[in-house]
C-alpha cells in the first residue's frame, strides 16, 4: 500500500536517475505522461512557479499509481514549506539555496519524524491511498522513502560542501548551475573553469559520503559529459522547453518535406 520510492533505492545502490522539472503543466495527466515517457521523477517548480498546494496534493495522488517518483522543489526552508508538500503526498522535496550546516539541519528537523528528526505527525491520506495504515508503520515508511536533497547554488555552499553533505538525512545534491554562476560573478558561463572545478568538488564530496551527486542541465552533450564524470541525480530541462523543442524539430522536418515537394 505504501509506495516504495525507487529512485531513492536506485541513487542509495550507486546507479542514476533522470528526471525534469514541471513549471508549467498543472494537468494531472502529465505525471502519467512523464512516467510512460521513461523518467525516473519530476520535479515539481514551486520556488519560481506557480502551483498551489491543491494542484500539488492532485498531481501527488496521480503519482501513487505510477513508479515515477514525483518531487517538490520548495520556496525555502521554513517549517511549513518542507513539511506541507510531504503531508499532500509528495515523495521527496529540492531544497534550494542551502549554504550551512545549520540549514541542513533545519531541513532534516522538518521533513523527519522521530528519531530522526521533529516532524509534527499527519498521515496523508494521498500517500495511503486513502487505505487504513499503523501510524508507526507510516512514521516509519516516511522517514525511509522520503528523498531529501539539497541545492548547492552558490560559491558559499561549494565552500561548505564537506558540513552540508555529511549531514545524516542529505540522499543527493543537485547543484544549480545557473545561480552558482551568478555567484561566482560568471553569469551563464556554464563551463568556466571555476565551475568545472566546482561541479567536481560536489562529486567528490558526495562520493566521500555515499550521497548521490546531481545536477540541473539544459543540453544533451552536457548530461553524457557529467554522467560520465560522476553525476548520479540529473535533472534534464523543463517541460515548458522539451515542448517547444520537439515541436521546433517536428515543425522544421515538416517543413522540409513540404519544400522538397
Amino acid at each position: 500500500m505504501l509506495k516504495k520510492n525507487k529512485v531513492k533505492q536506485v541513487l542509495n545502490d550507486g546507479g542514476v536517475c533522470f528526471g525534469s522539472m514541471l513549471r508549467m503543466l498543472h494537468s494531472a495527466q502529465t505525471v502519467p505522461l512523464s512516467a510512460a515517457a521513461g523518467w525516473d521523477y519530476v520535479i515539481v517548480d514551486m520556488e519560481h512557479c506557480d502551483f498551489d498546494m491543491e494542484t500539488l496534493s492532485t498531481l501527488a495522488m496521480a503519482a501513487k499509481y505510477e513508479e515515477l517518483a514525483l518531487l517538490v522543489r520548495v520556496p525555502d526552508k521554513l517549517y511549513h514549506q518542507l513539511a506541507r508538500p510531504l503531508d499532500v503526498g509528495a515523495e521527496g522535496l529540492v531544497i534550494p539555496r542551502v549554504e550551512t550546516v545549520e540549514e541542513v539541519h533545519q531541513v532534516i528537523d522538518s521533513t523527519k519524524y522521530f528519531p530522526l528528526g521533529r516532524r509534527g505527525a499527519s498521515v496523508s491520506s494521498v500517500s495511503t491511498r486513502f487505505r487504513s495504515c499503523d501510524p508507526s508503520e507510516f512514521l516509519e515508511w516516511s522517514n525511509r522513502e522520503t528523498l531529501i536533497i539539497i541545492q548547492i547554488e552558490s560559491e558559499l555552499g561549494v565552500e561548505n560542501a564537506e558540513s552540508l553533505i555529511s549531514v545524516d538525512g542529505v540522499d543527493g545534491v543537485m547543484i544549480g548551475p545557473f545561480d552558482l554562476s551568478l555567484s561566482m560573478g560568471i553569469p551563464g558561463q556554464m563551463q568556466h573553469p571555476r565551475m568545472v572545478e566546482a561541479y567536481q568538488r560536489v562529486i567528490q564530496v558526495c562520493c566521500d559520503h555515499n550521497v548521490a551527486p546531481g545536477i540541473h542541465l539544459q543540453s544533451i552533450d552536457a548530461v553524457a559529459d557529467w554522467v560520465d564524470k560522476g553525476m548520479r541525480f540529473v535533472t534534464y530541462q523543463y517541460d515548458a522547453k522539451l515542448l517547444l523543442d520537439a515541436s521546433r524539430v517536428a515543425l522544421e522536418q515538416i517543413r522540409a518535406i513540404t519544400t522538397k515537394s
